[in-house]
């Protein structure tokens, strides 16, 4: 789908925190026991095993835009236009809250409790991998800055940050 919120070029930043947020909800509110995984993944809220990635691009003409694209796994099976629906209504929540001067501190301002509280995986041990799926580092994910970049504490007390273009977090697996 293709949207336009009328924010600044500087908040589109914050688009695909926003777009994965209205998806989890929409199927949350559905009966679907789902979380985010950070940053743009829906994941089983049981499980953390990721069941559908939404992905985001940014583009001009006459104006600013975004493609927004929900990719789910073989066996993950959800209403297209829930999402779409899910994800536009929370857009449209967003850049209203943009426009009347809540994203001051950053585009993520107005969203970011409420994202926050769908991250199943926070406060757990966990991974952070590089693009190709190599472990970077391992540690507890201890929160979110106000520009969504992951905060892992690793085991000597370090505290690490990733941005979404750097790595993505995923749970230990136990040792059987």
């Amino acid at each position: 789908m293709t949207l336009r919120p009328p924010v600044p070029m500087g908040a589109y930043h914050g688009l695909g925190y926003v777009c994965v947020l209205g998806a989890v909800e929409a199927l949350r509110d559905a009966g679907m026991n789902v979380g985010i995984g950070w940053p743009f993944s829906l994941v089983d809220a049981g499980t953390g095993a990721t069941v559908a990635l939404v992905r985001t691009s940014a583009g001009y003409d006459e104006g600013m835009f975004a493609r927004v694209e929900v990719v789910a796994e073989d066996d993950f099976d959800a209403d297209r236009d829930l999402l779409a629906a899910g994800i536009t209504n929370r857009v449209d929540r967003w850049a209203t809250e943009v426009a009347a001067g809540r994203a001051q501190a950053s585009p993520l301002a107005p969203v970011l409790s409420d994202y926050f509280d769908l991250v199943p995986l926070l406060g757990h041990p966990a991974e952070a991998v590089y693009p190709n799926g190599n472990e970077m580092a391992r540690g507890t994910f201890a929160g979110l800055d106000l520009w969504g970049r992951a905060i892992l504490v690793t085991d000597d007390g370090r505290e690490l940050s990733f941005a979404p273009e750097q790595a993505s977090l995923r749970p230990i697996k136990k040792q059987t």
